[in-house]
């Protein structure tokens, strides 16, 4: 019923990817494409700018290379002797003649002379005219007073010219006359700049009220057109480059101003190059990057399709898997989860559901082992005790070498508080869970923050024994508040009643793995394997923590009703060994005392599930902490711990010897299970890890926790 709807999501999944993927790629194209376009536009300007700049400055010096040939020609034509004698006196026509010879000569567009006075004499292209004073222009005033002129000038509206005018000189005294020769700025000449500089070319005038007037152009467009824009370019320099629109073309333009020979303004002109020809290589693209990004984007889609099925096809397993996971159908080991190392997201996905996969599997063993032993309380334990509490005692007393190593009961009327107790007027006390070495554990309300815990009630002797050692564990105690890992108990507190000094810890509501194994006997592989793999990872949080456990038994290890272990009593089992071993027997040989079955007050705890090295004095460690899983791990297996000798000698030389010949010891139904073949592998890591040479052990929980993993 639920499988349609996971085709429907991975089609989702693989749609969104390749429409969003499509997408993004178009947005990215059009985006590059559009600062492309705008730097092309920006660089393109700025050509144009550069060209604009060359070519005015190339239009000025063509100018004055027209202006330098006029003058140059009018120089050598007025030193002419026969033209001078003409002026000194000669007829009016003859002045004529002599003007109408200049423009051949000088190649001008007309020609005028004047008397010494300024009054014209004749002109070329206007025969009958003569007498009128023209030395009130500066361009004549200034030929009279010896010196060369040159300059612009403008006919009506629609003619600018180059005017230069030179003076007659006669043989001694003041000039006789002026010649003033003239040069029309025409079509022609605009079309020879342009073809050398590319850019198109308006030349205008001026009037006197300011107004310009188009005088010749190489732009396309009327009279109209052009006037129109010269009208809207009056407010700008001429400096600078300036954008516009004339006609169906966009221009920039540059201006400079033409002169009269006495300063005036009388017209100039304008440089200008259509903007669109200077983007004319990029425009050109326009069409096929258009039609490139359409076909790019329908391929980046379909490749989007096919990457999105390539990884949704992995995720659509990996869905069916968890959801089977959850409805119970996936935790056999026949259920697997593919391997897609193609795409290592998804292959870490996997990896991370199988390892769920097998923690919850290893849970399922867990509850199923120690559901019955929850439910189904000893004689004399509640139902609540057991099945809430979580600490069940064990039904009797473990058989070992000397009654001394067996932790007393408790019966001191000071630490036994009734239900309903107030501790510490913060505790409600609910119930005693039970009783050890330590003192009395019970389940109470932590009245202010309205949490159910455990409260352990130390024994006063403890402090009082070794006040060092009493201090050192509120010491380990704060060390072991910094542990958070799922598998161990949290602390809390560490408080006292007066003499009565109390620790509180998480409440686990279960049965202890002692309670679990005396009721159901031996578990299975499966369970095995689950309790190995929970407590080593977390000796390896505690021991990356620099916590050592020290006191490992199945008293300490508790299974809740989510099949989850929990170790309990971290740090603590130091300060119990130091109490309990009296400052004159430190260093004492414990091998004598073995020899002569006097091993009380030597040890401390479980001696049964400690290493060789604790048994003779030396601190707990990682590798004593590996030992007693090793022990604790025979005992899942086979129902008892291997360590049952008669005598102390016997013990000890147990603890002695190799793990092999531990199993060996095993009692016949406990060796024959080990010898199975379901076990074997179990066999061997239990053998590794109570080697009586602690370097023979694991190094470290980790690597443990690994060959476990491996089984």
């Amino acid at each position: 019923m639920q499988q349609p709807e996971t085709s429907r999501q991975t089609l989702g999944l693989t749609f969104r990817a390749a429409v969003g993927t499509a997408i993004l790629v178009t947005v990215v194209v059009i985006a590059v494409l559009a600062v492309v376009a705008s730097t092309a536009r920006r660089a393109a300007n700025q050509t144009a700018e550069r060209n604009l700049d060359q070519s005015a400055d190339l239009v000025a010096q063509l100018l004055s290379g027209r202006e330098r040939m006029l003058i140059g020609g009018a120089r050598v034509f007025v030193q002419y002797p026969p033209f001078r004698a003409t002026i000194n006196g000669g007829p009016r026509e003859d002045v004529l003649d002599q003007a109408i010879s200049a423009v051949e000569q000088i190649a001008a567009s007309w020609v005028f002379i004047t008397d010494d006075n300024g009054v014209l004499i004749a002109k070329s292209d206007e025969p009958a005219v003569s007498g009128e004073a023209m030395g009130q222009f500066p361009l004549v005033a200034g030929a009279l007073g010896g010196q060369e002129q040159r300059g612009y000038g403008a006919s009506g509206d629609t003619m600018l010219f180059h005017a230069v005018a030179l003076p007659i000189k006669a043989q001694l005294g003041a000039p006789a006359g002026v010649l003033v020769a003239t040069l029309v700025i025409d079509s022609a000449f605009l079309h020879e700049v342009k073809t050398s500089t590319s850019s198109d070319l308006l030349f205008y005038t001026r009037d006197e009220q300011g107004r310009e007037h188009p005088a010749a152009s190489t732009i396309p467009g009327s009279a109209r057109e052009l006037s129109q824009f010269l009208e809207s370019r009056a407010s700008s320099g001429d400096k600078d480059a300036h954008s516009a629109t004339l006609g169906q073309e966009h221009y920039l333009w540059m201006g400079t101003s033409l002169f009269t020979a006495g300063g005036t303004v009388v017209g100039g002109f304008l440089v200008m190059r259509a903007q669109d020809n200077s983007a004319a290589s990029f425009a050109a693209l326009k069409v096929p990057i258009i039609v490139a990004l359409i076909v790019g984007a329908l391929a980046v889609f379909v490749a989007s399709v096919i990457v999105s099925r390539w990884v949704a096809q992995p995720l659509r397993q990996l869905a069916t898997g968890a959801r089977a996971m959850v409805d119970d159908q996936a935790r056999s080991s026949t259920a697997q989860f593919e391997d897609d190392t193609r795409v290592p997201e998804v292959a870490a996905l996997s990896d991370a559901l199988k390892n769920l996969r097998g923690d919850l599997r290893d849970r399922d063993a867990l509850i199923a082992t120690s559901r019955g032993h929850v439910l189904q309380p000893a004689p004399g334990i509640t139902n609540e005790t057991t099945e809430r509490v979580g600490r069940s005692p064990r039904s009797a007393p473990r058989t070992t070498p000397s009654g001394s190593l067996v932790a007393r009961h408790i019966s001191r009327p000071g630490l036994v508080f009734e239900p309903g107790a107030i501790l510490a007027n913060r505790y409600f006390i609910q119930a005693e869970v039970g009783r050890g070495g330590l003192g009395i554990v019970y389940r109470a309300l932590d009245r202010v923050l309205g949490q159910v815990l455990a409260v352990k009630l130390l024994r006063p002797e403890l402090a009082l024994a070794n006040a060092a050692g009493f201090e050192q564990l509120k010491l380990e105690w704060r060390a072991a508040q910094r542990l958070s890992h799922r598998n161990i108990v949290r602390t809390y507190d560490f408080g006292d009643t007066g003499e009565i000094p109390f620790l509180t810890m998480e409440y686990v509501d279960g049965a202890s793995l002692a309670s679990i194994i005396a009721r159901g006997g031996p578990l299975s592989r499966t369970a095995t394997l689950a309790f190995a793999k929970q407590l080593l990872d977390a000796l390896n949080a505690a021991h990356g923590a620099g916590i050592v456990h020290g006191d490992l038994k199945p008293h300490n290890l508790l299974v809740n009703a989510n099949g989850l272990l929990k170790v309990t009593d971290f740090g603590v089992a130091r300060v119990l060994r130091a109490a309990r071993i009296p400052r004159e027997h430190a260093g004492r040989d414990v091998a004598a005392d073995a020899r002569s079955s006097k091993l009380t007050g030597a040890v401390v705890g479980a001696p049964e599930y400690m290493s060789p090295e604790q048994l003779i004095g030396e601190p707990a460690s990682v590798k004593s902490d590996l030992y007693a899983v090793g022990v604790l791990l025979q005992e899942c297996v086979t129902g008892r711990t291997p360590y049952q000798a008669d005598t102390p000698v016997a013990f000890v030389a147990q603890k002695l010897g190799t793990g092999r010949e531990l199993l060996s010891d095993a009692e016949p139904s406990g060796a024959k299970r080990l010898g199975e073949g379901a076990f074997k592998d179990i066999a061997v890591l239990i053998e590794s890890l109570t080697h009586p040479r602690p370097e023979m052990r694991p190094v470290s929980a980790r690597e443990a926790y690994a060959r476990c993993a491996q089984l």
